[in-house]
C-alpha cells in the first residue's frame, strides 16, 4: 500500500526539478544571460524531452550561440504545442540562424496572418533578410527611389568668414566673403533611386550589378553653382563556399557640379569575407583604380559677377589604389547592438605631373546599429581621414606638403512603416585641420528623407 504514494511523491519531485531548471534558465534569461542559461540546461540533460525545459533550453540555446542544439530542442516542443506561437517564431528564427532558409520562410509565412504589432514587425524584418540570402540561389531584383531635404552649414566646404587663411611659405591673408572659397549654408531639396538585382549561373556562383543616381539642389537661385548630380553603376560576380563569401567587379561613378562633369571614376574591386559564426563576420578588400577631372567653368564670386573661367582641375587626374579591414559584430543583447569597424589605406598617383596631388590616405570608422524597437533603427557612427600629400604646395619651392586631418560623426534614425515605405533621419558634424588653411572647414548638415522599395 505504500509504494503508489510513494511513486506519486517521487514524481511530484522529478516534476519539480524539471521546473526548477526551467524557471532558472527563464530567469537567466530575462536578465539577458544567454550563455549561462544555455550552459545551465547543458548541465542538466537527463530533463530533454520536458516541454517546459525544451523551450527555455532551447531558446537560450539559439542566443548563446549554438542553434542547431536550440532547434531540436524547439522541434520537440512544438510537437507537443503545436499552436505556441512565441515557440513557433523561434523555431522560425532558428532554423534562419542555421541556414534552413526556406523552412524558414515557411514557418514565419505560418505566423504572418494572425501577426500583429511588434511580432508583425520583426517577422517582416527576419523575411526581408531571407530573400537577400536567397538572392544567392534565385534571381533578384529590387528597385527603390527617394526624396527629401534639410539643411547644410557649409555646402562648398569654404573657410569661415572674415578667417585668416594661412598657406606655408606664402604667409596668410583673408579671402573676400564673397569669395567661392569661404564657407555658405543653405537649404536643399535631395532626391536619388536605383536599382539591383543578382542571377545565380550555378550552386554557389552568381552574377550581381547595380546603377544609382543622387542628386542635390540648394533652395537660393544664387547657389546652382553648388548642385550635385552623381550616377553609376556597378557590377561583377560572387562565389559563396561555405563560410567564405568572394566577389569581384568593377565600378563607374561619374559626378557633375553645376550641370558640368567634374570627375569620372571607375575601379576593379576584390573582396573576401569570412562568415566566423552568427555573431562576427570579418572582410578584407582591395581596389585600382582613376580619377578623371574635367576642367570646369566657375564663377569665383558666389555672386556670380564677373566672367566663368575655367578651375583647371584637370591636373588632378590621378591612378588610385588601397586596401581596407572590416570586421562586424552582433550583440545578442537587448536592442540587438551591431558594431561595424573598418579601417582603409589609399595611395594616390597623379599622372599629369603634379606630386602636390599624390597622396597617402588612412581612414578608420567606428558604427554602432541599433534597435531599440520594431520598426525602428538607430545607427552613430565616428569616422577619422588623415591625407598626407608628397609635393610641396602649389609646387612653390617656399612652401610645404599639404597634411589633413579630418573627424566626423554621423547619426541616423530610421522608421519601417510597412514592406515598402520608409522615414530617415539623418545628420552630420564634421570638421578639417589641414597645414594649407584653403582646407580648414566644419560642416553641420542634418536631413530627412522618405523612401520607397518596389517589391
Amino acid at each position: 500500500m505504500r509504494v503508489k504514494p510513494l511513486a506519486a511523491l517521487m514524481s511530484i519531485v522529478c516534476a519539480n526539478a524539471f521546473g526548477a531548471v526551467a524557471d532558472d534558465i527563464k530567469v537567466l534569461m530575462e536578465e539577458n544571460k544567454f550563455v549561462e542559461a544555455y550552459r545551465l540546461g547543458k548541465q542538466n540533460p537527463d530533463q530533454l524531452g520536458d516541454p517546459q525545459f525544451d523551450f527555455y533550453y532551447g531558446i537560450a540555446a539559439l542566443d548563446a550561440g549554438a542553434p542547431g542544439e536550440g532547434v531540436l530542442a524547439l522541434e520537440r516542443y512544438n510537437l507537443t504545442y503545436p499552436d505556441n506561437r512565441n515557440a513557433r517564431f523561434n523555431l522560425a528564427r532558428g532554423y534562419y540562424i542555421i541556414g534552413e532558409l526556406q523552412r524558414a520562410r515557411d514557418e514565419f509565412e505560418g505566423l504572418l496572418s494572425e501577426a500583429t504589432g511588434e511580432e508583425r514587425a520583426a517577422i517582416d524584418r527576419f523575411l526581408d533578410a531571407i530573400r537577400a540570402r536567397q538572392a544567392i540561389y534565385q534571381p533578384t531584383a529590387n528597385l527603390w527611389l527617394e526624396a527629401g531635404g534639410g539643411y547644410d552649414s557649409n555646402i562648398n566646404v569654404g573657410v569661415n568668414n572674415n578667417s585668416q587663411v594661412g598657406i606655408p611659405g606664402l604667409g596668410s591673408f583673408v579671402p573676400l566673403s564673397n569669395s567661392v572659397a569661404v564657407k555658405e549654408s543653405d537649404w536643399f531639396i535631395s532626391y536619388a533611386g536605383g536599382v539591383q538585382g543578382s542571377l545565380p549561373i550555378e550552386p554557389g556562383v552568381a552574377l550581381y550589378g547595380a546603377a544609382s543616381f543622387d542628386a542635390r539642389n540648394y533652395a537660393q537661385s544664387i547657389n546652382d553653382q553648388f548642385d550635385l548630380f552623381n550616377y553609376g553603376a556597378s557590377g561583377g560576380v560572387t562565389y559563396l563556399t561555405g563560410k567564405e563569401l568572394f566577389r569581384a567587379g568593377v565600378i563607374v561613378q561619374q559626378q557633375r557640379v553645376y550641370e558640368q562633369n567634374n570627375v569620372l571614376s571607375y575601379a576593379l574591386l576584390g573582396e573576401w569575407s569570412h562568415q566566423y559564426d552568427q555573431f562576427n563576420r570579418s572582410n578584407l578588400a582591395a581596389f585600382y583604380g582613376r580619377q578623371d577631372y574635367s576642367n570646369m567653368d566657375i564663377y569665383a564670386l558666389k555672386d556670380k559677377s564677373g566672367a566663368r573661367q575655367s578651375n583647371g582641375s584637370e591636373v588632378q587626374t590621378s591612378d588610385y589604389w588601397g586596401l581596407s579591414a572590416g570586421w562586424m559584430h552582433v550583440f545578442g543583447v537587448t536592442w540587438q547592438p551591431v558594431l561595424n569597424l573598418t579601417a582603409g589605406y589609399t595611395r594616390t598617383d597623379n599622372v599629369r605631373d603634379r606630386p602636390d596631388y599624390t597622396r597617402n590616405t588612412y581612414t578608420a570608422r567606428a558604427q554602432l546599429s541599433l534597435t531599440p524597437a520594431p520598426r525602428w533603427g538607430v545607427s552613430i557612427g565616428m569616422g577619422y581621414l588623415q591625407a598626407d600629400y608628397k609635393g610641396n604646395y602649389g609646387l612653390f619651392a617656399v612652401s610645404e606638403p599639404r597634411r589633413d586631418h579630418n573627424y566626423g560623426i554621423d547619426a541616423v534614425v530610421s522608421y519601417r512603416l510597412d514592406n515598402s515605405w520608409f522615414l530617415r533621419g539623418e545628420a552630420l558634424w564634421a570638421t578639417q585641420d589641414s597645414n594649407v588653411g584653403l582646407f580648414d572647414y566644419s560642416r553641420t548638415a542634418v536631413a530627412a528623407k522618405v523612401r520607397y522599395e518596389f517589391n
